[in-house]
């Protein structure tokens, strides 16, 4: 339901791989636009991934509020806030807050959503096979997913955890900012 049809018209199997990298696909494709009603999303060649199954507006890559009980239900901010009841979703439901991942975690050059899609593509595919990896990750190389899990995990001294002790505790903003200023490195040594 709190999905845009267009996106899950083939049901709800989550555990089908290509159902899964056709929504992956489609998450990367969609930008942070203005709130919009569904359908106008899939009219400017943009799919509508999640929209508020109350008000009906797109909340794809928005703070949305996903239903606990309720399969496939969310909510925009707004609605939420005032106890929104949609049959058979209840106000007094218990829920998760689901938020756009698109920001610098472990390093500056992977986003969190991208490290998601690195273990859940070495999850699904396993390790040997780069190209399948790469693929469902979909913004990096084959080498760039080794390279990564390589450095990040496996090498890790917090071993099978990566090192978050450069991370912690510090806002999303902050963690922009460490990306720029990795930028600004990298790009004095390509000048020198």
């Amino acid at each position: 339901m709190g999905r845009c049809r267009a996106a899950s018209a083939s049901g709800p199997a989550d555990d089908d791989p290509n159902l899964r990298l056709k929504r992956k696909k489609a998450a990367l494709s969609t930008e942070n636009s203005e709130t919009l009603p569904t359908g106008q999303g899939i009219a400017n060649s943009k799919v509508s991934l999640y929209h508020c199954n109350y008000c009906n507006k797109d909340i794809s890559g928005r703070i949305r509020i996903k239903c606990a009980v309720c399969q496939d239900f969310d909510l925009c901010i707004e609605c939420f806030s005032v106890g929104a009841e949609v049959t058979p979703h209840k106000c007094n439901h218990p829920y998760r807050i689901m938020d756009n991942l698109s920001f610098p975690l472990i390093c500056p050059d992977w986003n969190a959503d991208e490290e998601m899609l690195l273990l859940e593509a070495i999850e699904m595919y396993g390790f040997g096979n780069g190209n399948e990896v790469a693929e469902y990750v979909g913004t990096k190389s084959k080498s760039q997913c080794i390279d990564h899990y390589n450095a990040v995990y496996m090498n890790s001294p917090c071993f099978p955890l990566p090192d978050l002790s450069h991370v912690m505790g510090k806002s999303r903003d902050e963690l922009f900012a460490m990306v720029k200023v990795h930028e600004a490195k990298k790009g004095l040594f390509l000048k020198n």
